[in-house]
C-alpha cells in the first residue's frame, strides 16, 4: 500500500498538470470541462481508498455531510436563499433538483481535506470548527472565478453577492462541529498531496484566466 501511494503521489500532480494545461488550451471549448465530472468523484475514491482507520462512525459521518452539501446546494439553487441567485451548468455532470450530485462529493472531499491539515490542532472545538469554516470560505473566494469560467455554475449578477460567502462560512461551520465531533481521527498519505495539488489548482487557473 505505501508503495502504491508513492505511485500515486508521482501521478496525481501529474493529473493535475494536465488539468491545467488542458483547460488553458480548451478554454472556449466547454465541451472539454465535463471532464470536471469525471474527475471528481475518481479523485474522491483514489482519496478514500488510502484512508485509515475505517469505521462505520466515520462513513455516516462523512455521508451525512455529503448529503447535507448537496441538500444546502439544491435549497440554495432553487430559492437563492442560502448563497444568492445561481444555477449550476453542465460540466459537474448529472444532478437532481437541478443540483449535480458531485456536490456532494465535493463537499466531502474538501471538509475532510481540511480536517485533515488541521487535525493535529489541539484547541477550541468551536474555534477550530471556525478556523476551518474560514479556510473554506476563502477557499470559495478562490475557486468562484474559476468555477463560473469553467461552467460549473452561473450567477445571476454575473459575480457572487457578499451573502454567498457568508453562507459558505455558516454552512462549513456546522459541518466541520459535526465532522470533528465524531470522525476527528485521520490518516492519509495522500491527503497532504491532494490538498496541494487543488490549491495550486485553482490558485493558478485564477492567475492564467487573469492573463487571458
Amino acid at each position: 500500500m505505501n508503495r502504491l501511494a508513492g505511485y500515486f503521489r508521482v501521478i496525481i500532480p501529474i493529473a493535475y498538470l494536465i488539468g491545467i494545461v488542458g483547460i488553458s488550451i480548451k478554454i472556449d471549448n466547454p465541451q472539454y470541462f465535463k471532464v470536471t465530472s469525471i474527475f471528481v468523484p475518481v479523485s474522491f475514491l483514489i482519496l478514500m481508498l488510502f484512508h485509515r482507520p475505517h469505521s462505520f462512525r466515520f462513513w455516516i459521518t462523512l455521508a451525512s455531510i455529503g448529503l447535507m452539501g448537496f441538500l444546502v446546494e439544491a435549497i440554495g439553487t432553487n430559492t437563492g436563499l442560502i448563497f444568492g441567485q445561481y444555477t449550476y451548468g453542465s460540466s459537474l455532470g448529472f444532478g437532481v433538483f437541478g443540483t449535480p450530485l458531485n456536490m456532494a462529493i465535493n463537499w466531502m472531499m474538501l471538509v475532510y481535506l481540511v480536517a485533515f491539515v488541521l487535525q493535529k490542532w489541539s484547541i477550541n472545538p468551536i474555534l477550530k470548527s471556525g478556523v476551518s469554516a474560514i479556510i473554506l470560505t476563502l477557499f470559495d473566494w478562490v475557486l468562484e472565478p474559476v468555477a463560473i469560467r469553467l461552467d460549473m455554475w452561473r450567477w445571476d449578477l454575473q459575480t457572487p453577492p457578499f451573502h454567498n460567502y457568508i453562507g459558505w462560512f455558516l454552512f462549513s461551520f456546522i459541518v466541520f462541529s459535526i465532522f470533528y465531533r465524531f470522525a476527528s481521527k485521520l490518516h492519509n498519505p495522500l491527503a497532504n498531496t491532494f490538498t496541494v495539488m487543488h490549491s495550486l489548482f485553482f490558485i493558478v487557473l485564477n492567475l492564467i484566466f487573469r492573463l487571458i
